[in-house]
């Protein structure tokens, strides 16, 4: 008969010890306080650390902040970075010789899907989507999904982390701060999970002050410790900490309340409307945003990184096995919101450039320039692809590659301004002046 895992007698003794410390810790406080020449390095230097062991993980990547819910005008933008530059060609093909798709298989052959593998876009005039991507297609046919091809900027080389710099820090690789950063700045206070970034760093893109929370995983931000002694451990951490300035001073106890918020949001795990997330990081870290939307938080921001995309071989088979997986993970996603949720959602998947148009010998592409841009949800201008484009010869390419024919900033500046309702897009993209191209609607 198998029976509940309980701490064994030695672990029972260490926790008591380790409370009997905290304890000891707490009464040394009060008496010092009382002292004069009392000061918080004074503090830290010795008993303090004790009580940040105690936060675990939680506290050195997370930073939160302490309006109250519900600021901002109720919408949510999340960022999918496909990182490692996806290649939007074979992703959305012009499949149309008006397009460019002759002079396409001429140069790359085996890597344009044949017709049987795409699916046309009606009234795009050419446009089909890799079949991998068919589970979003009701989300074309419910004008909540829309491309934008032929997507860059001036600055980018093909260096895969200047590149990522250079986007994330809306014109600069060299920022001290990144353009979602610059937003939230605009946007003003929000709630404690206003901004959250799934994984195990926050992005180039949250780079700065405004506070923001990193988790792995909405289930393992926790508490560490046995359940049994979560919250007088809890207690005893406020307590140690209370009255300080600077850093821990504040970090410490909205560290506590941005924990207490997630045990709030657990409550809201069990997907709706009979959506299903596959295996893996990327349906994970959805699973968790919708969670967190679904039992309104606060979220107003959200980032989460995707791997793997830089396919130099065997491009065929290794990127349409990321993108089902990607198409299913997003198709979920907005599944499990449902119709009316979804409407203050939009999702916006980059990456951070395209790849070459001709085909190399080893059966995948090498870094090129423009890439390609998705946009799902609500405020979405879609069934449609957006922007410029040159049908695809030797003569209209970009030293091979895709021109940069659509700014990227031109993108982000209009997301920001039409879905999360900032006035000010000149501090968030210093230099460049936002051309929107009509991709979202305002609210």
């Amino acid at each position: 008969m198998n029976h509940p895992m309980t701490p064994s007698a030695s672990v029972s003794a260490a926790l008591t010890h380790h409370a009997e410390q905290v304890a000891s810790a707490r009464c040394a406080q009060d008496e010092r306080w009382g002292q004069r020449g009392w000061t918080r390095r004074r503090f830290l230097s010795g008993l303090g650390m004790v009580g940040v062991a105690a936060l675990g993980s939680q506290l050195v990547t997370t930073r939160v902040a302490h309006a109250a819910p519900g600021t901002g005008n109720g919408n949510t933008l999340i960022t999918v970075f496909l990182r490692g530059a996806a290649d939007g060609l074979r992703i959305l093909v012009p499949a149309s010789s008006m397009l460019g798709s002759d002079y396409l298989r001429s140069v790359r052959g085996p890597l344009v899907p044949a017709d049987a593998d795409l699916v046309p876009l009606a009234g795009t005039g050419g446009w089909a989507v890799n079949k991998a991507l068919a589970p979003l297609l009701p989300l074309w046919d419910s004008g909540e999904l829309a491309f934008i091809p032929a997507v860059s900027v001036d600055g980018l080389s093909r260096s895969h982390f200047q590149a990522q710099r250079f986007l994330e820090g809306g014109g600069s690789d060299s920022a001290s701060t990144g353009w979602l950063d610059r937003a939230l700045q605009q946007m003003g206070p929000g709630s404690t999970f206003r901004a959250v970034s799934e994984g195990s760093a926050a992005p180039g893109s949250m780079l700065g002050d405004q506070p923001n929370v990193v988790m792995n995983s909405l289930e393992s931000f926790r508490f560490a410790g046995w359940s049994e002694v979560t919250q007088r451990s809890e207690d005893a951490i406020r307590q140690l900490y209370r009255g300080l300035d600077g850093p821990l001073g504040i970090d410490v106890p909205t560290t506590l309340a941005a924990l207490a918020t997630a045990d709030t949001a657990r409550k809201y795990t069990t997907p709706q409307n009979g959506a299903t997330y596959p295996s893996g990081d990327f349906g994970s870290a959805m699973a968790d945003l919708a969670t967190m939307l679904r039992s309104e938080v606060g979220l107003q921001v959200a980032t989460v990184d995707v791997g793997g995309w830089d396919t130099h071989t065997s491009e065929a088979a290794e990127l349409d096995a990321l993108l089902i997986s990607a198409a299913d993970t997003l198709s979920a996603f907005l599944t499990d919101l449902g119709p009316i949720r979804r409407k203050r959602v939009t999702v916006l998947v980059m990456t951070e450039f395209g790849r070459r148009v001709e085909m190399n010998d080893s059966g995948g592409t090498d870094h090129g320039h423009g890439s390609l841009v998705w946009l799902l949800g609500g405020g979405v201008v879609g069934g449609r692809v957006h922007g410029s484009w040159a049908p695809l010869s030797a003569d209209v390419l970009d030293a091979g590659d895709v021109p940069g024919l659509n700014n990227t900033f031109d993108v982000l500046g209009e997301l920001v301004a039409k879905r999360l309702g900032v006035g000010s897009l000149g501090s968030i993209f210093p230099g460049h002046q936002v051309s929107p191209l009509g991709i979202a609607n305002v609210g």
